[in-house]
């Protein structure tokens, strides 16, 4: 959902917005099931080194990194988004949630997690 406004208020592709979006969901995320992530990047990255934490922060910077060799915006600023437009994108975002059901998702929630992107 936190995609969906960045594409409803900007002009960016779909897939742009998610590739900015995902690594820092999946950071916040992984803060309360890292053993979720770092399974992730065992499998999908081979990265099998470090604690459960370790690994999953491991697994989110290689998808970052495979995002950006393809050249797709791994940033709010990369996709042309200002940093200061965060508060404006959490609200509409919040907006969607609330309408989806999705009540983990508040104001603040949805800031953090843009400040993860930028």
């Amino acid at each position: 959902m936190i995609e969906h406004s960045l594409s409803a208020l900007y002009d960016i592709a779909h897939g742009a917005g998610l590739s900015i979006v995902i690594p820092g969901w999946m950071a916040y995320k992984a803060e309360q099931q890292p053993a979720k992530f770092a399974q992730f990047a065992e499998r999908v990255f081979g990265c099998n080194e470090g604690d459960e934490q370790e690994r999953a922060q491991a697994g989110i910077a290689a998808l970052k990194g495979w995002f950006a060799k393809i050249d797709s915006p791994v940033t709010l600023e990369a996709g042309g988004i200002p940093a200061g437009d965060i508060p404006a994108i959490a609200e509409n975002a919040t907006m969607l949630a609330q309408k989806w059901g999705l009540t983990e998702y508040s104001n603040d929630v949805i800031a953090s997690i843009l400040k993860r992107c930028c």
